[in-house]
């Protein structure tokens, strides 16, 4: 039987502030055409740069520099959306990242600014119904220009368990939170991962079966492999993979990594060089590169895999644009399919 060409929806998170942007933007991907277009984009609030889709709704992060901002939006067939709240509070700001409970009752935002973790609190519904005090970091790293202060630049559930990992970049430090029955950060942490001085860790990706997380380190340009045990607890360093630099490129940023859904590949994508980086991965967890590639643009602060592992989609910040790759099957390698314009994107995640 013929397969039958399939439409699939991305949705896109922006910098809005200097007002190219129409803030999130849900795009089409025609398999057929091999091409994307956008289908609907709208300034609901400032700064949407970070996106989380679950099954209910779509959780955005809102990166304001007065004030820290969740909020939720319905998502219609038509890939419009419509706020059903937010979350803010003057006390934090910056928030970079949102992370959905496992059971849905609460979201969680890193706030870079304010060096801090941000509870919003959900409804039956799924709508936004009030936040606790938020969790706040202290301390500093050796980088006087970027580690004068905490910066909590994401956080993430450990899988199969009630531990948020909250990665800040300007400690150092990967941090253990349990999340409580009311969602509630116990304090003092279970526990508190310290990587070498100046890494500036930045975000984390759990393999999909074994206990095993990515942390690429913004500063350090490089990836920390650790493994956890069955509680998520006590990680331990197996691995350091250093990305990509390039000749004449003063600063080469690791910005964010990937496992694919079959666990057979690590993604991790560098600003300044502007490369994705590809490792294999064994049935042990020990990785080794394959290659490095464009990220068909500048500045890939983001990217995501498709569900099914055929596609990697790429935010391009620098160059306005996000790029659209197939991979091959056996190797992964991308291989460039379709791109379009988008005003300073910050994060790109597919709708399932």
């Amino acid at each position: 039987m013929k397969r039958m060409p399939r439409s699939r929806r991305l949705f896109v998170g922006t910098y809005t502030d200097d007002g190219a942007s129409e803030g999130i933007y849900a795009l089409a991907f025609d398999e057929a055409e091999r091409n994307l277009r956008v289908v609907s984009a709208g300034m609901h609030a400032p700064n949407p740069s970070f996106l989380v889709r679950t099954e209910s709704a779509l959780h955005v992060a809102h990166e304001l520099a007065d004030r820290s901002c969740l909020a939720v939006y319905s998502v219609a067939d038509d890939g419009s959306l419509a706020c059903r709240g937010t979350c803010s509070s003057p006390a934090d700001a910056g928030t970079c990242f949102v992370a959905a409970h496992p059971d849905g009752r609460c979201l969680y935002g890193a706030n870079y600014e304010s060096g801090s973790v941000g509870l919003c609190l959900l409804a039956a519904d799924g709508s936004p119904c009030g936040g606790l005090p938020s969790v706040r970091h202290a301390g500093s790293g050796p980088n006087r220009a970027r580690q004068s202060a905490p910066h909590v630049h994401s956080a993430s559930f450990v899988p199969g368990t009630s531990l948020l990992a909250a990665v800040d970049l300007g400690c150092d430090t990967v941090t253990l939170y349990r999340a409580e029955v009311t969602g509630t950060l116990e304090t003092p942490p279970v526990e508190t991962v310290h990587v070498p001085a100046g890494s500036g860790p930045r975000m984390l990706a759990f393999h999909p079966r074994l206990p095993l997380a990515a942390l690429v380190n913004e500063l350090a340009n490089s990836v920390l492999l650790f493994r956890f045990d069955r509680a998520g607890r006590h990680w331990e360093q197996t691995e350091r993979l250093e990305l990509p630099a390039a000749p004449r490129v003063r600063d080469a940023l690791a910005a964010h990594p990937a496992f694919s859904p079959d666990g057979r590949h690590l993604y991790a994508s560098v600003r300044g060089s502007d490369r994705i980086a590809l490792f294999n991965v064994d049935a042990n967890g020990s990785a080794s590169l394959q290659a490095d590639y464009s990220s068909g643009g500048r500045g890939p602060r983001h990217f995501s895999l498709s569900p099914a592992g055929d596609h990697l989609a790429v935010a391009n910040q620098d160059s306005n644009e996000v790029v659209l790759f197939a991979l091959e099957a056996d190797s992964g390698a991308p291989r460039e399919e379709a791109r379009i314009d988008v005003p300073r994107p910050s994060c790109v995640i597919w709708d399932g």
